[in-house]
């Protein structure tokens, strides 16, 4: 039985959250970091008033987001 797959070496193909976020301006990326940080935030405190798991999967999409922010914003910064 096997437990992990192997995966291919090399580049892996973008997510539509990080084709998007590399055609999207520095200053605008400051922007999308500071509403995803907002959004995280508030989906969390929802869910501990009303458990309800819809708000978890909310600020998950706030999390990648916000990773793929940053990733694209460290990838600038390196090729500056």
């Amino acid at each position: 039985m096997k437990i992990f797959k192997k995966t291919k070496a090399g580049p892996q193909s973008q997510t539509k959250i990080q084709k998007r976020v590399a055609n999207i301006s520095s200053p605008d990326l400051v922007t999308w970091t500071e509403n995803a940080l907002f959004v995280i935030g508030k989906e969390v405190t929802g869910w501990l008033k009303d458990q309800n798991a819809d708000h978890l999967y909310e600020a998950e999409m706030g999390a990648e987001a916000l990773l793929s922010i940053t990733q694209e914003l460290l990838k600038r910064s390196k090729n500056e």
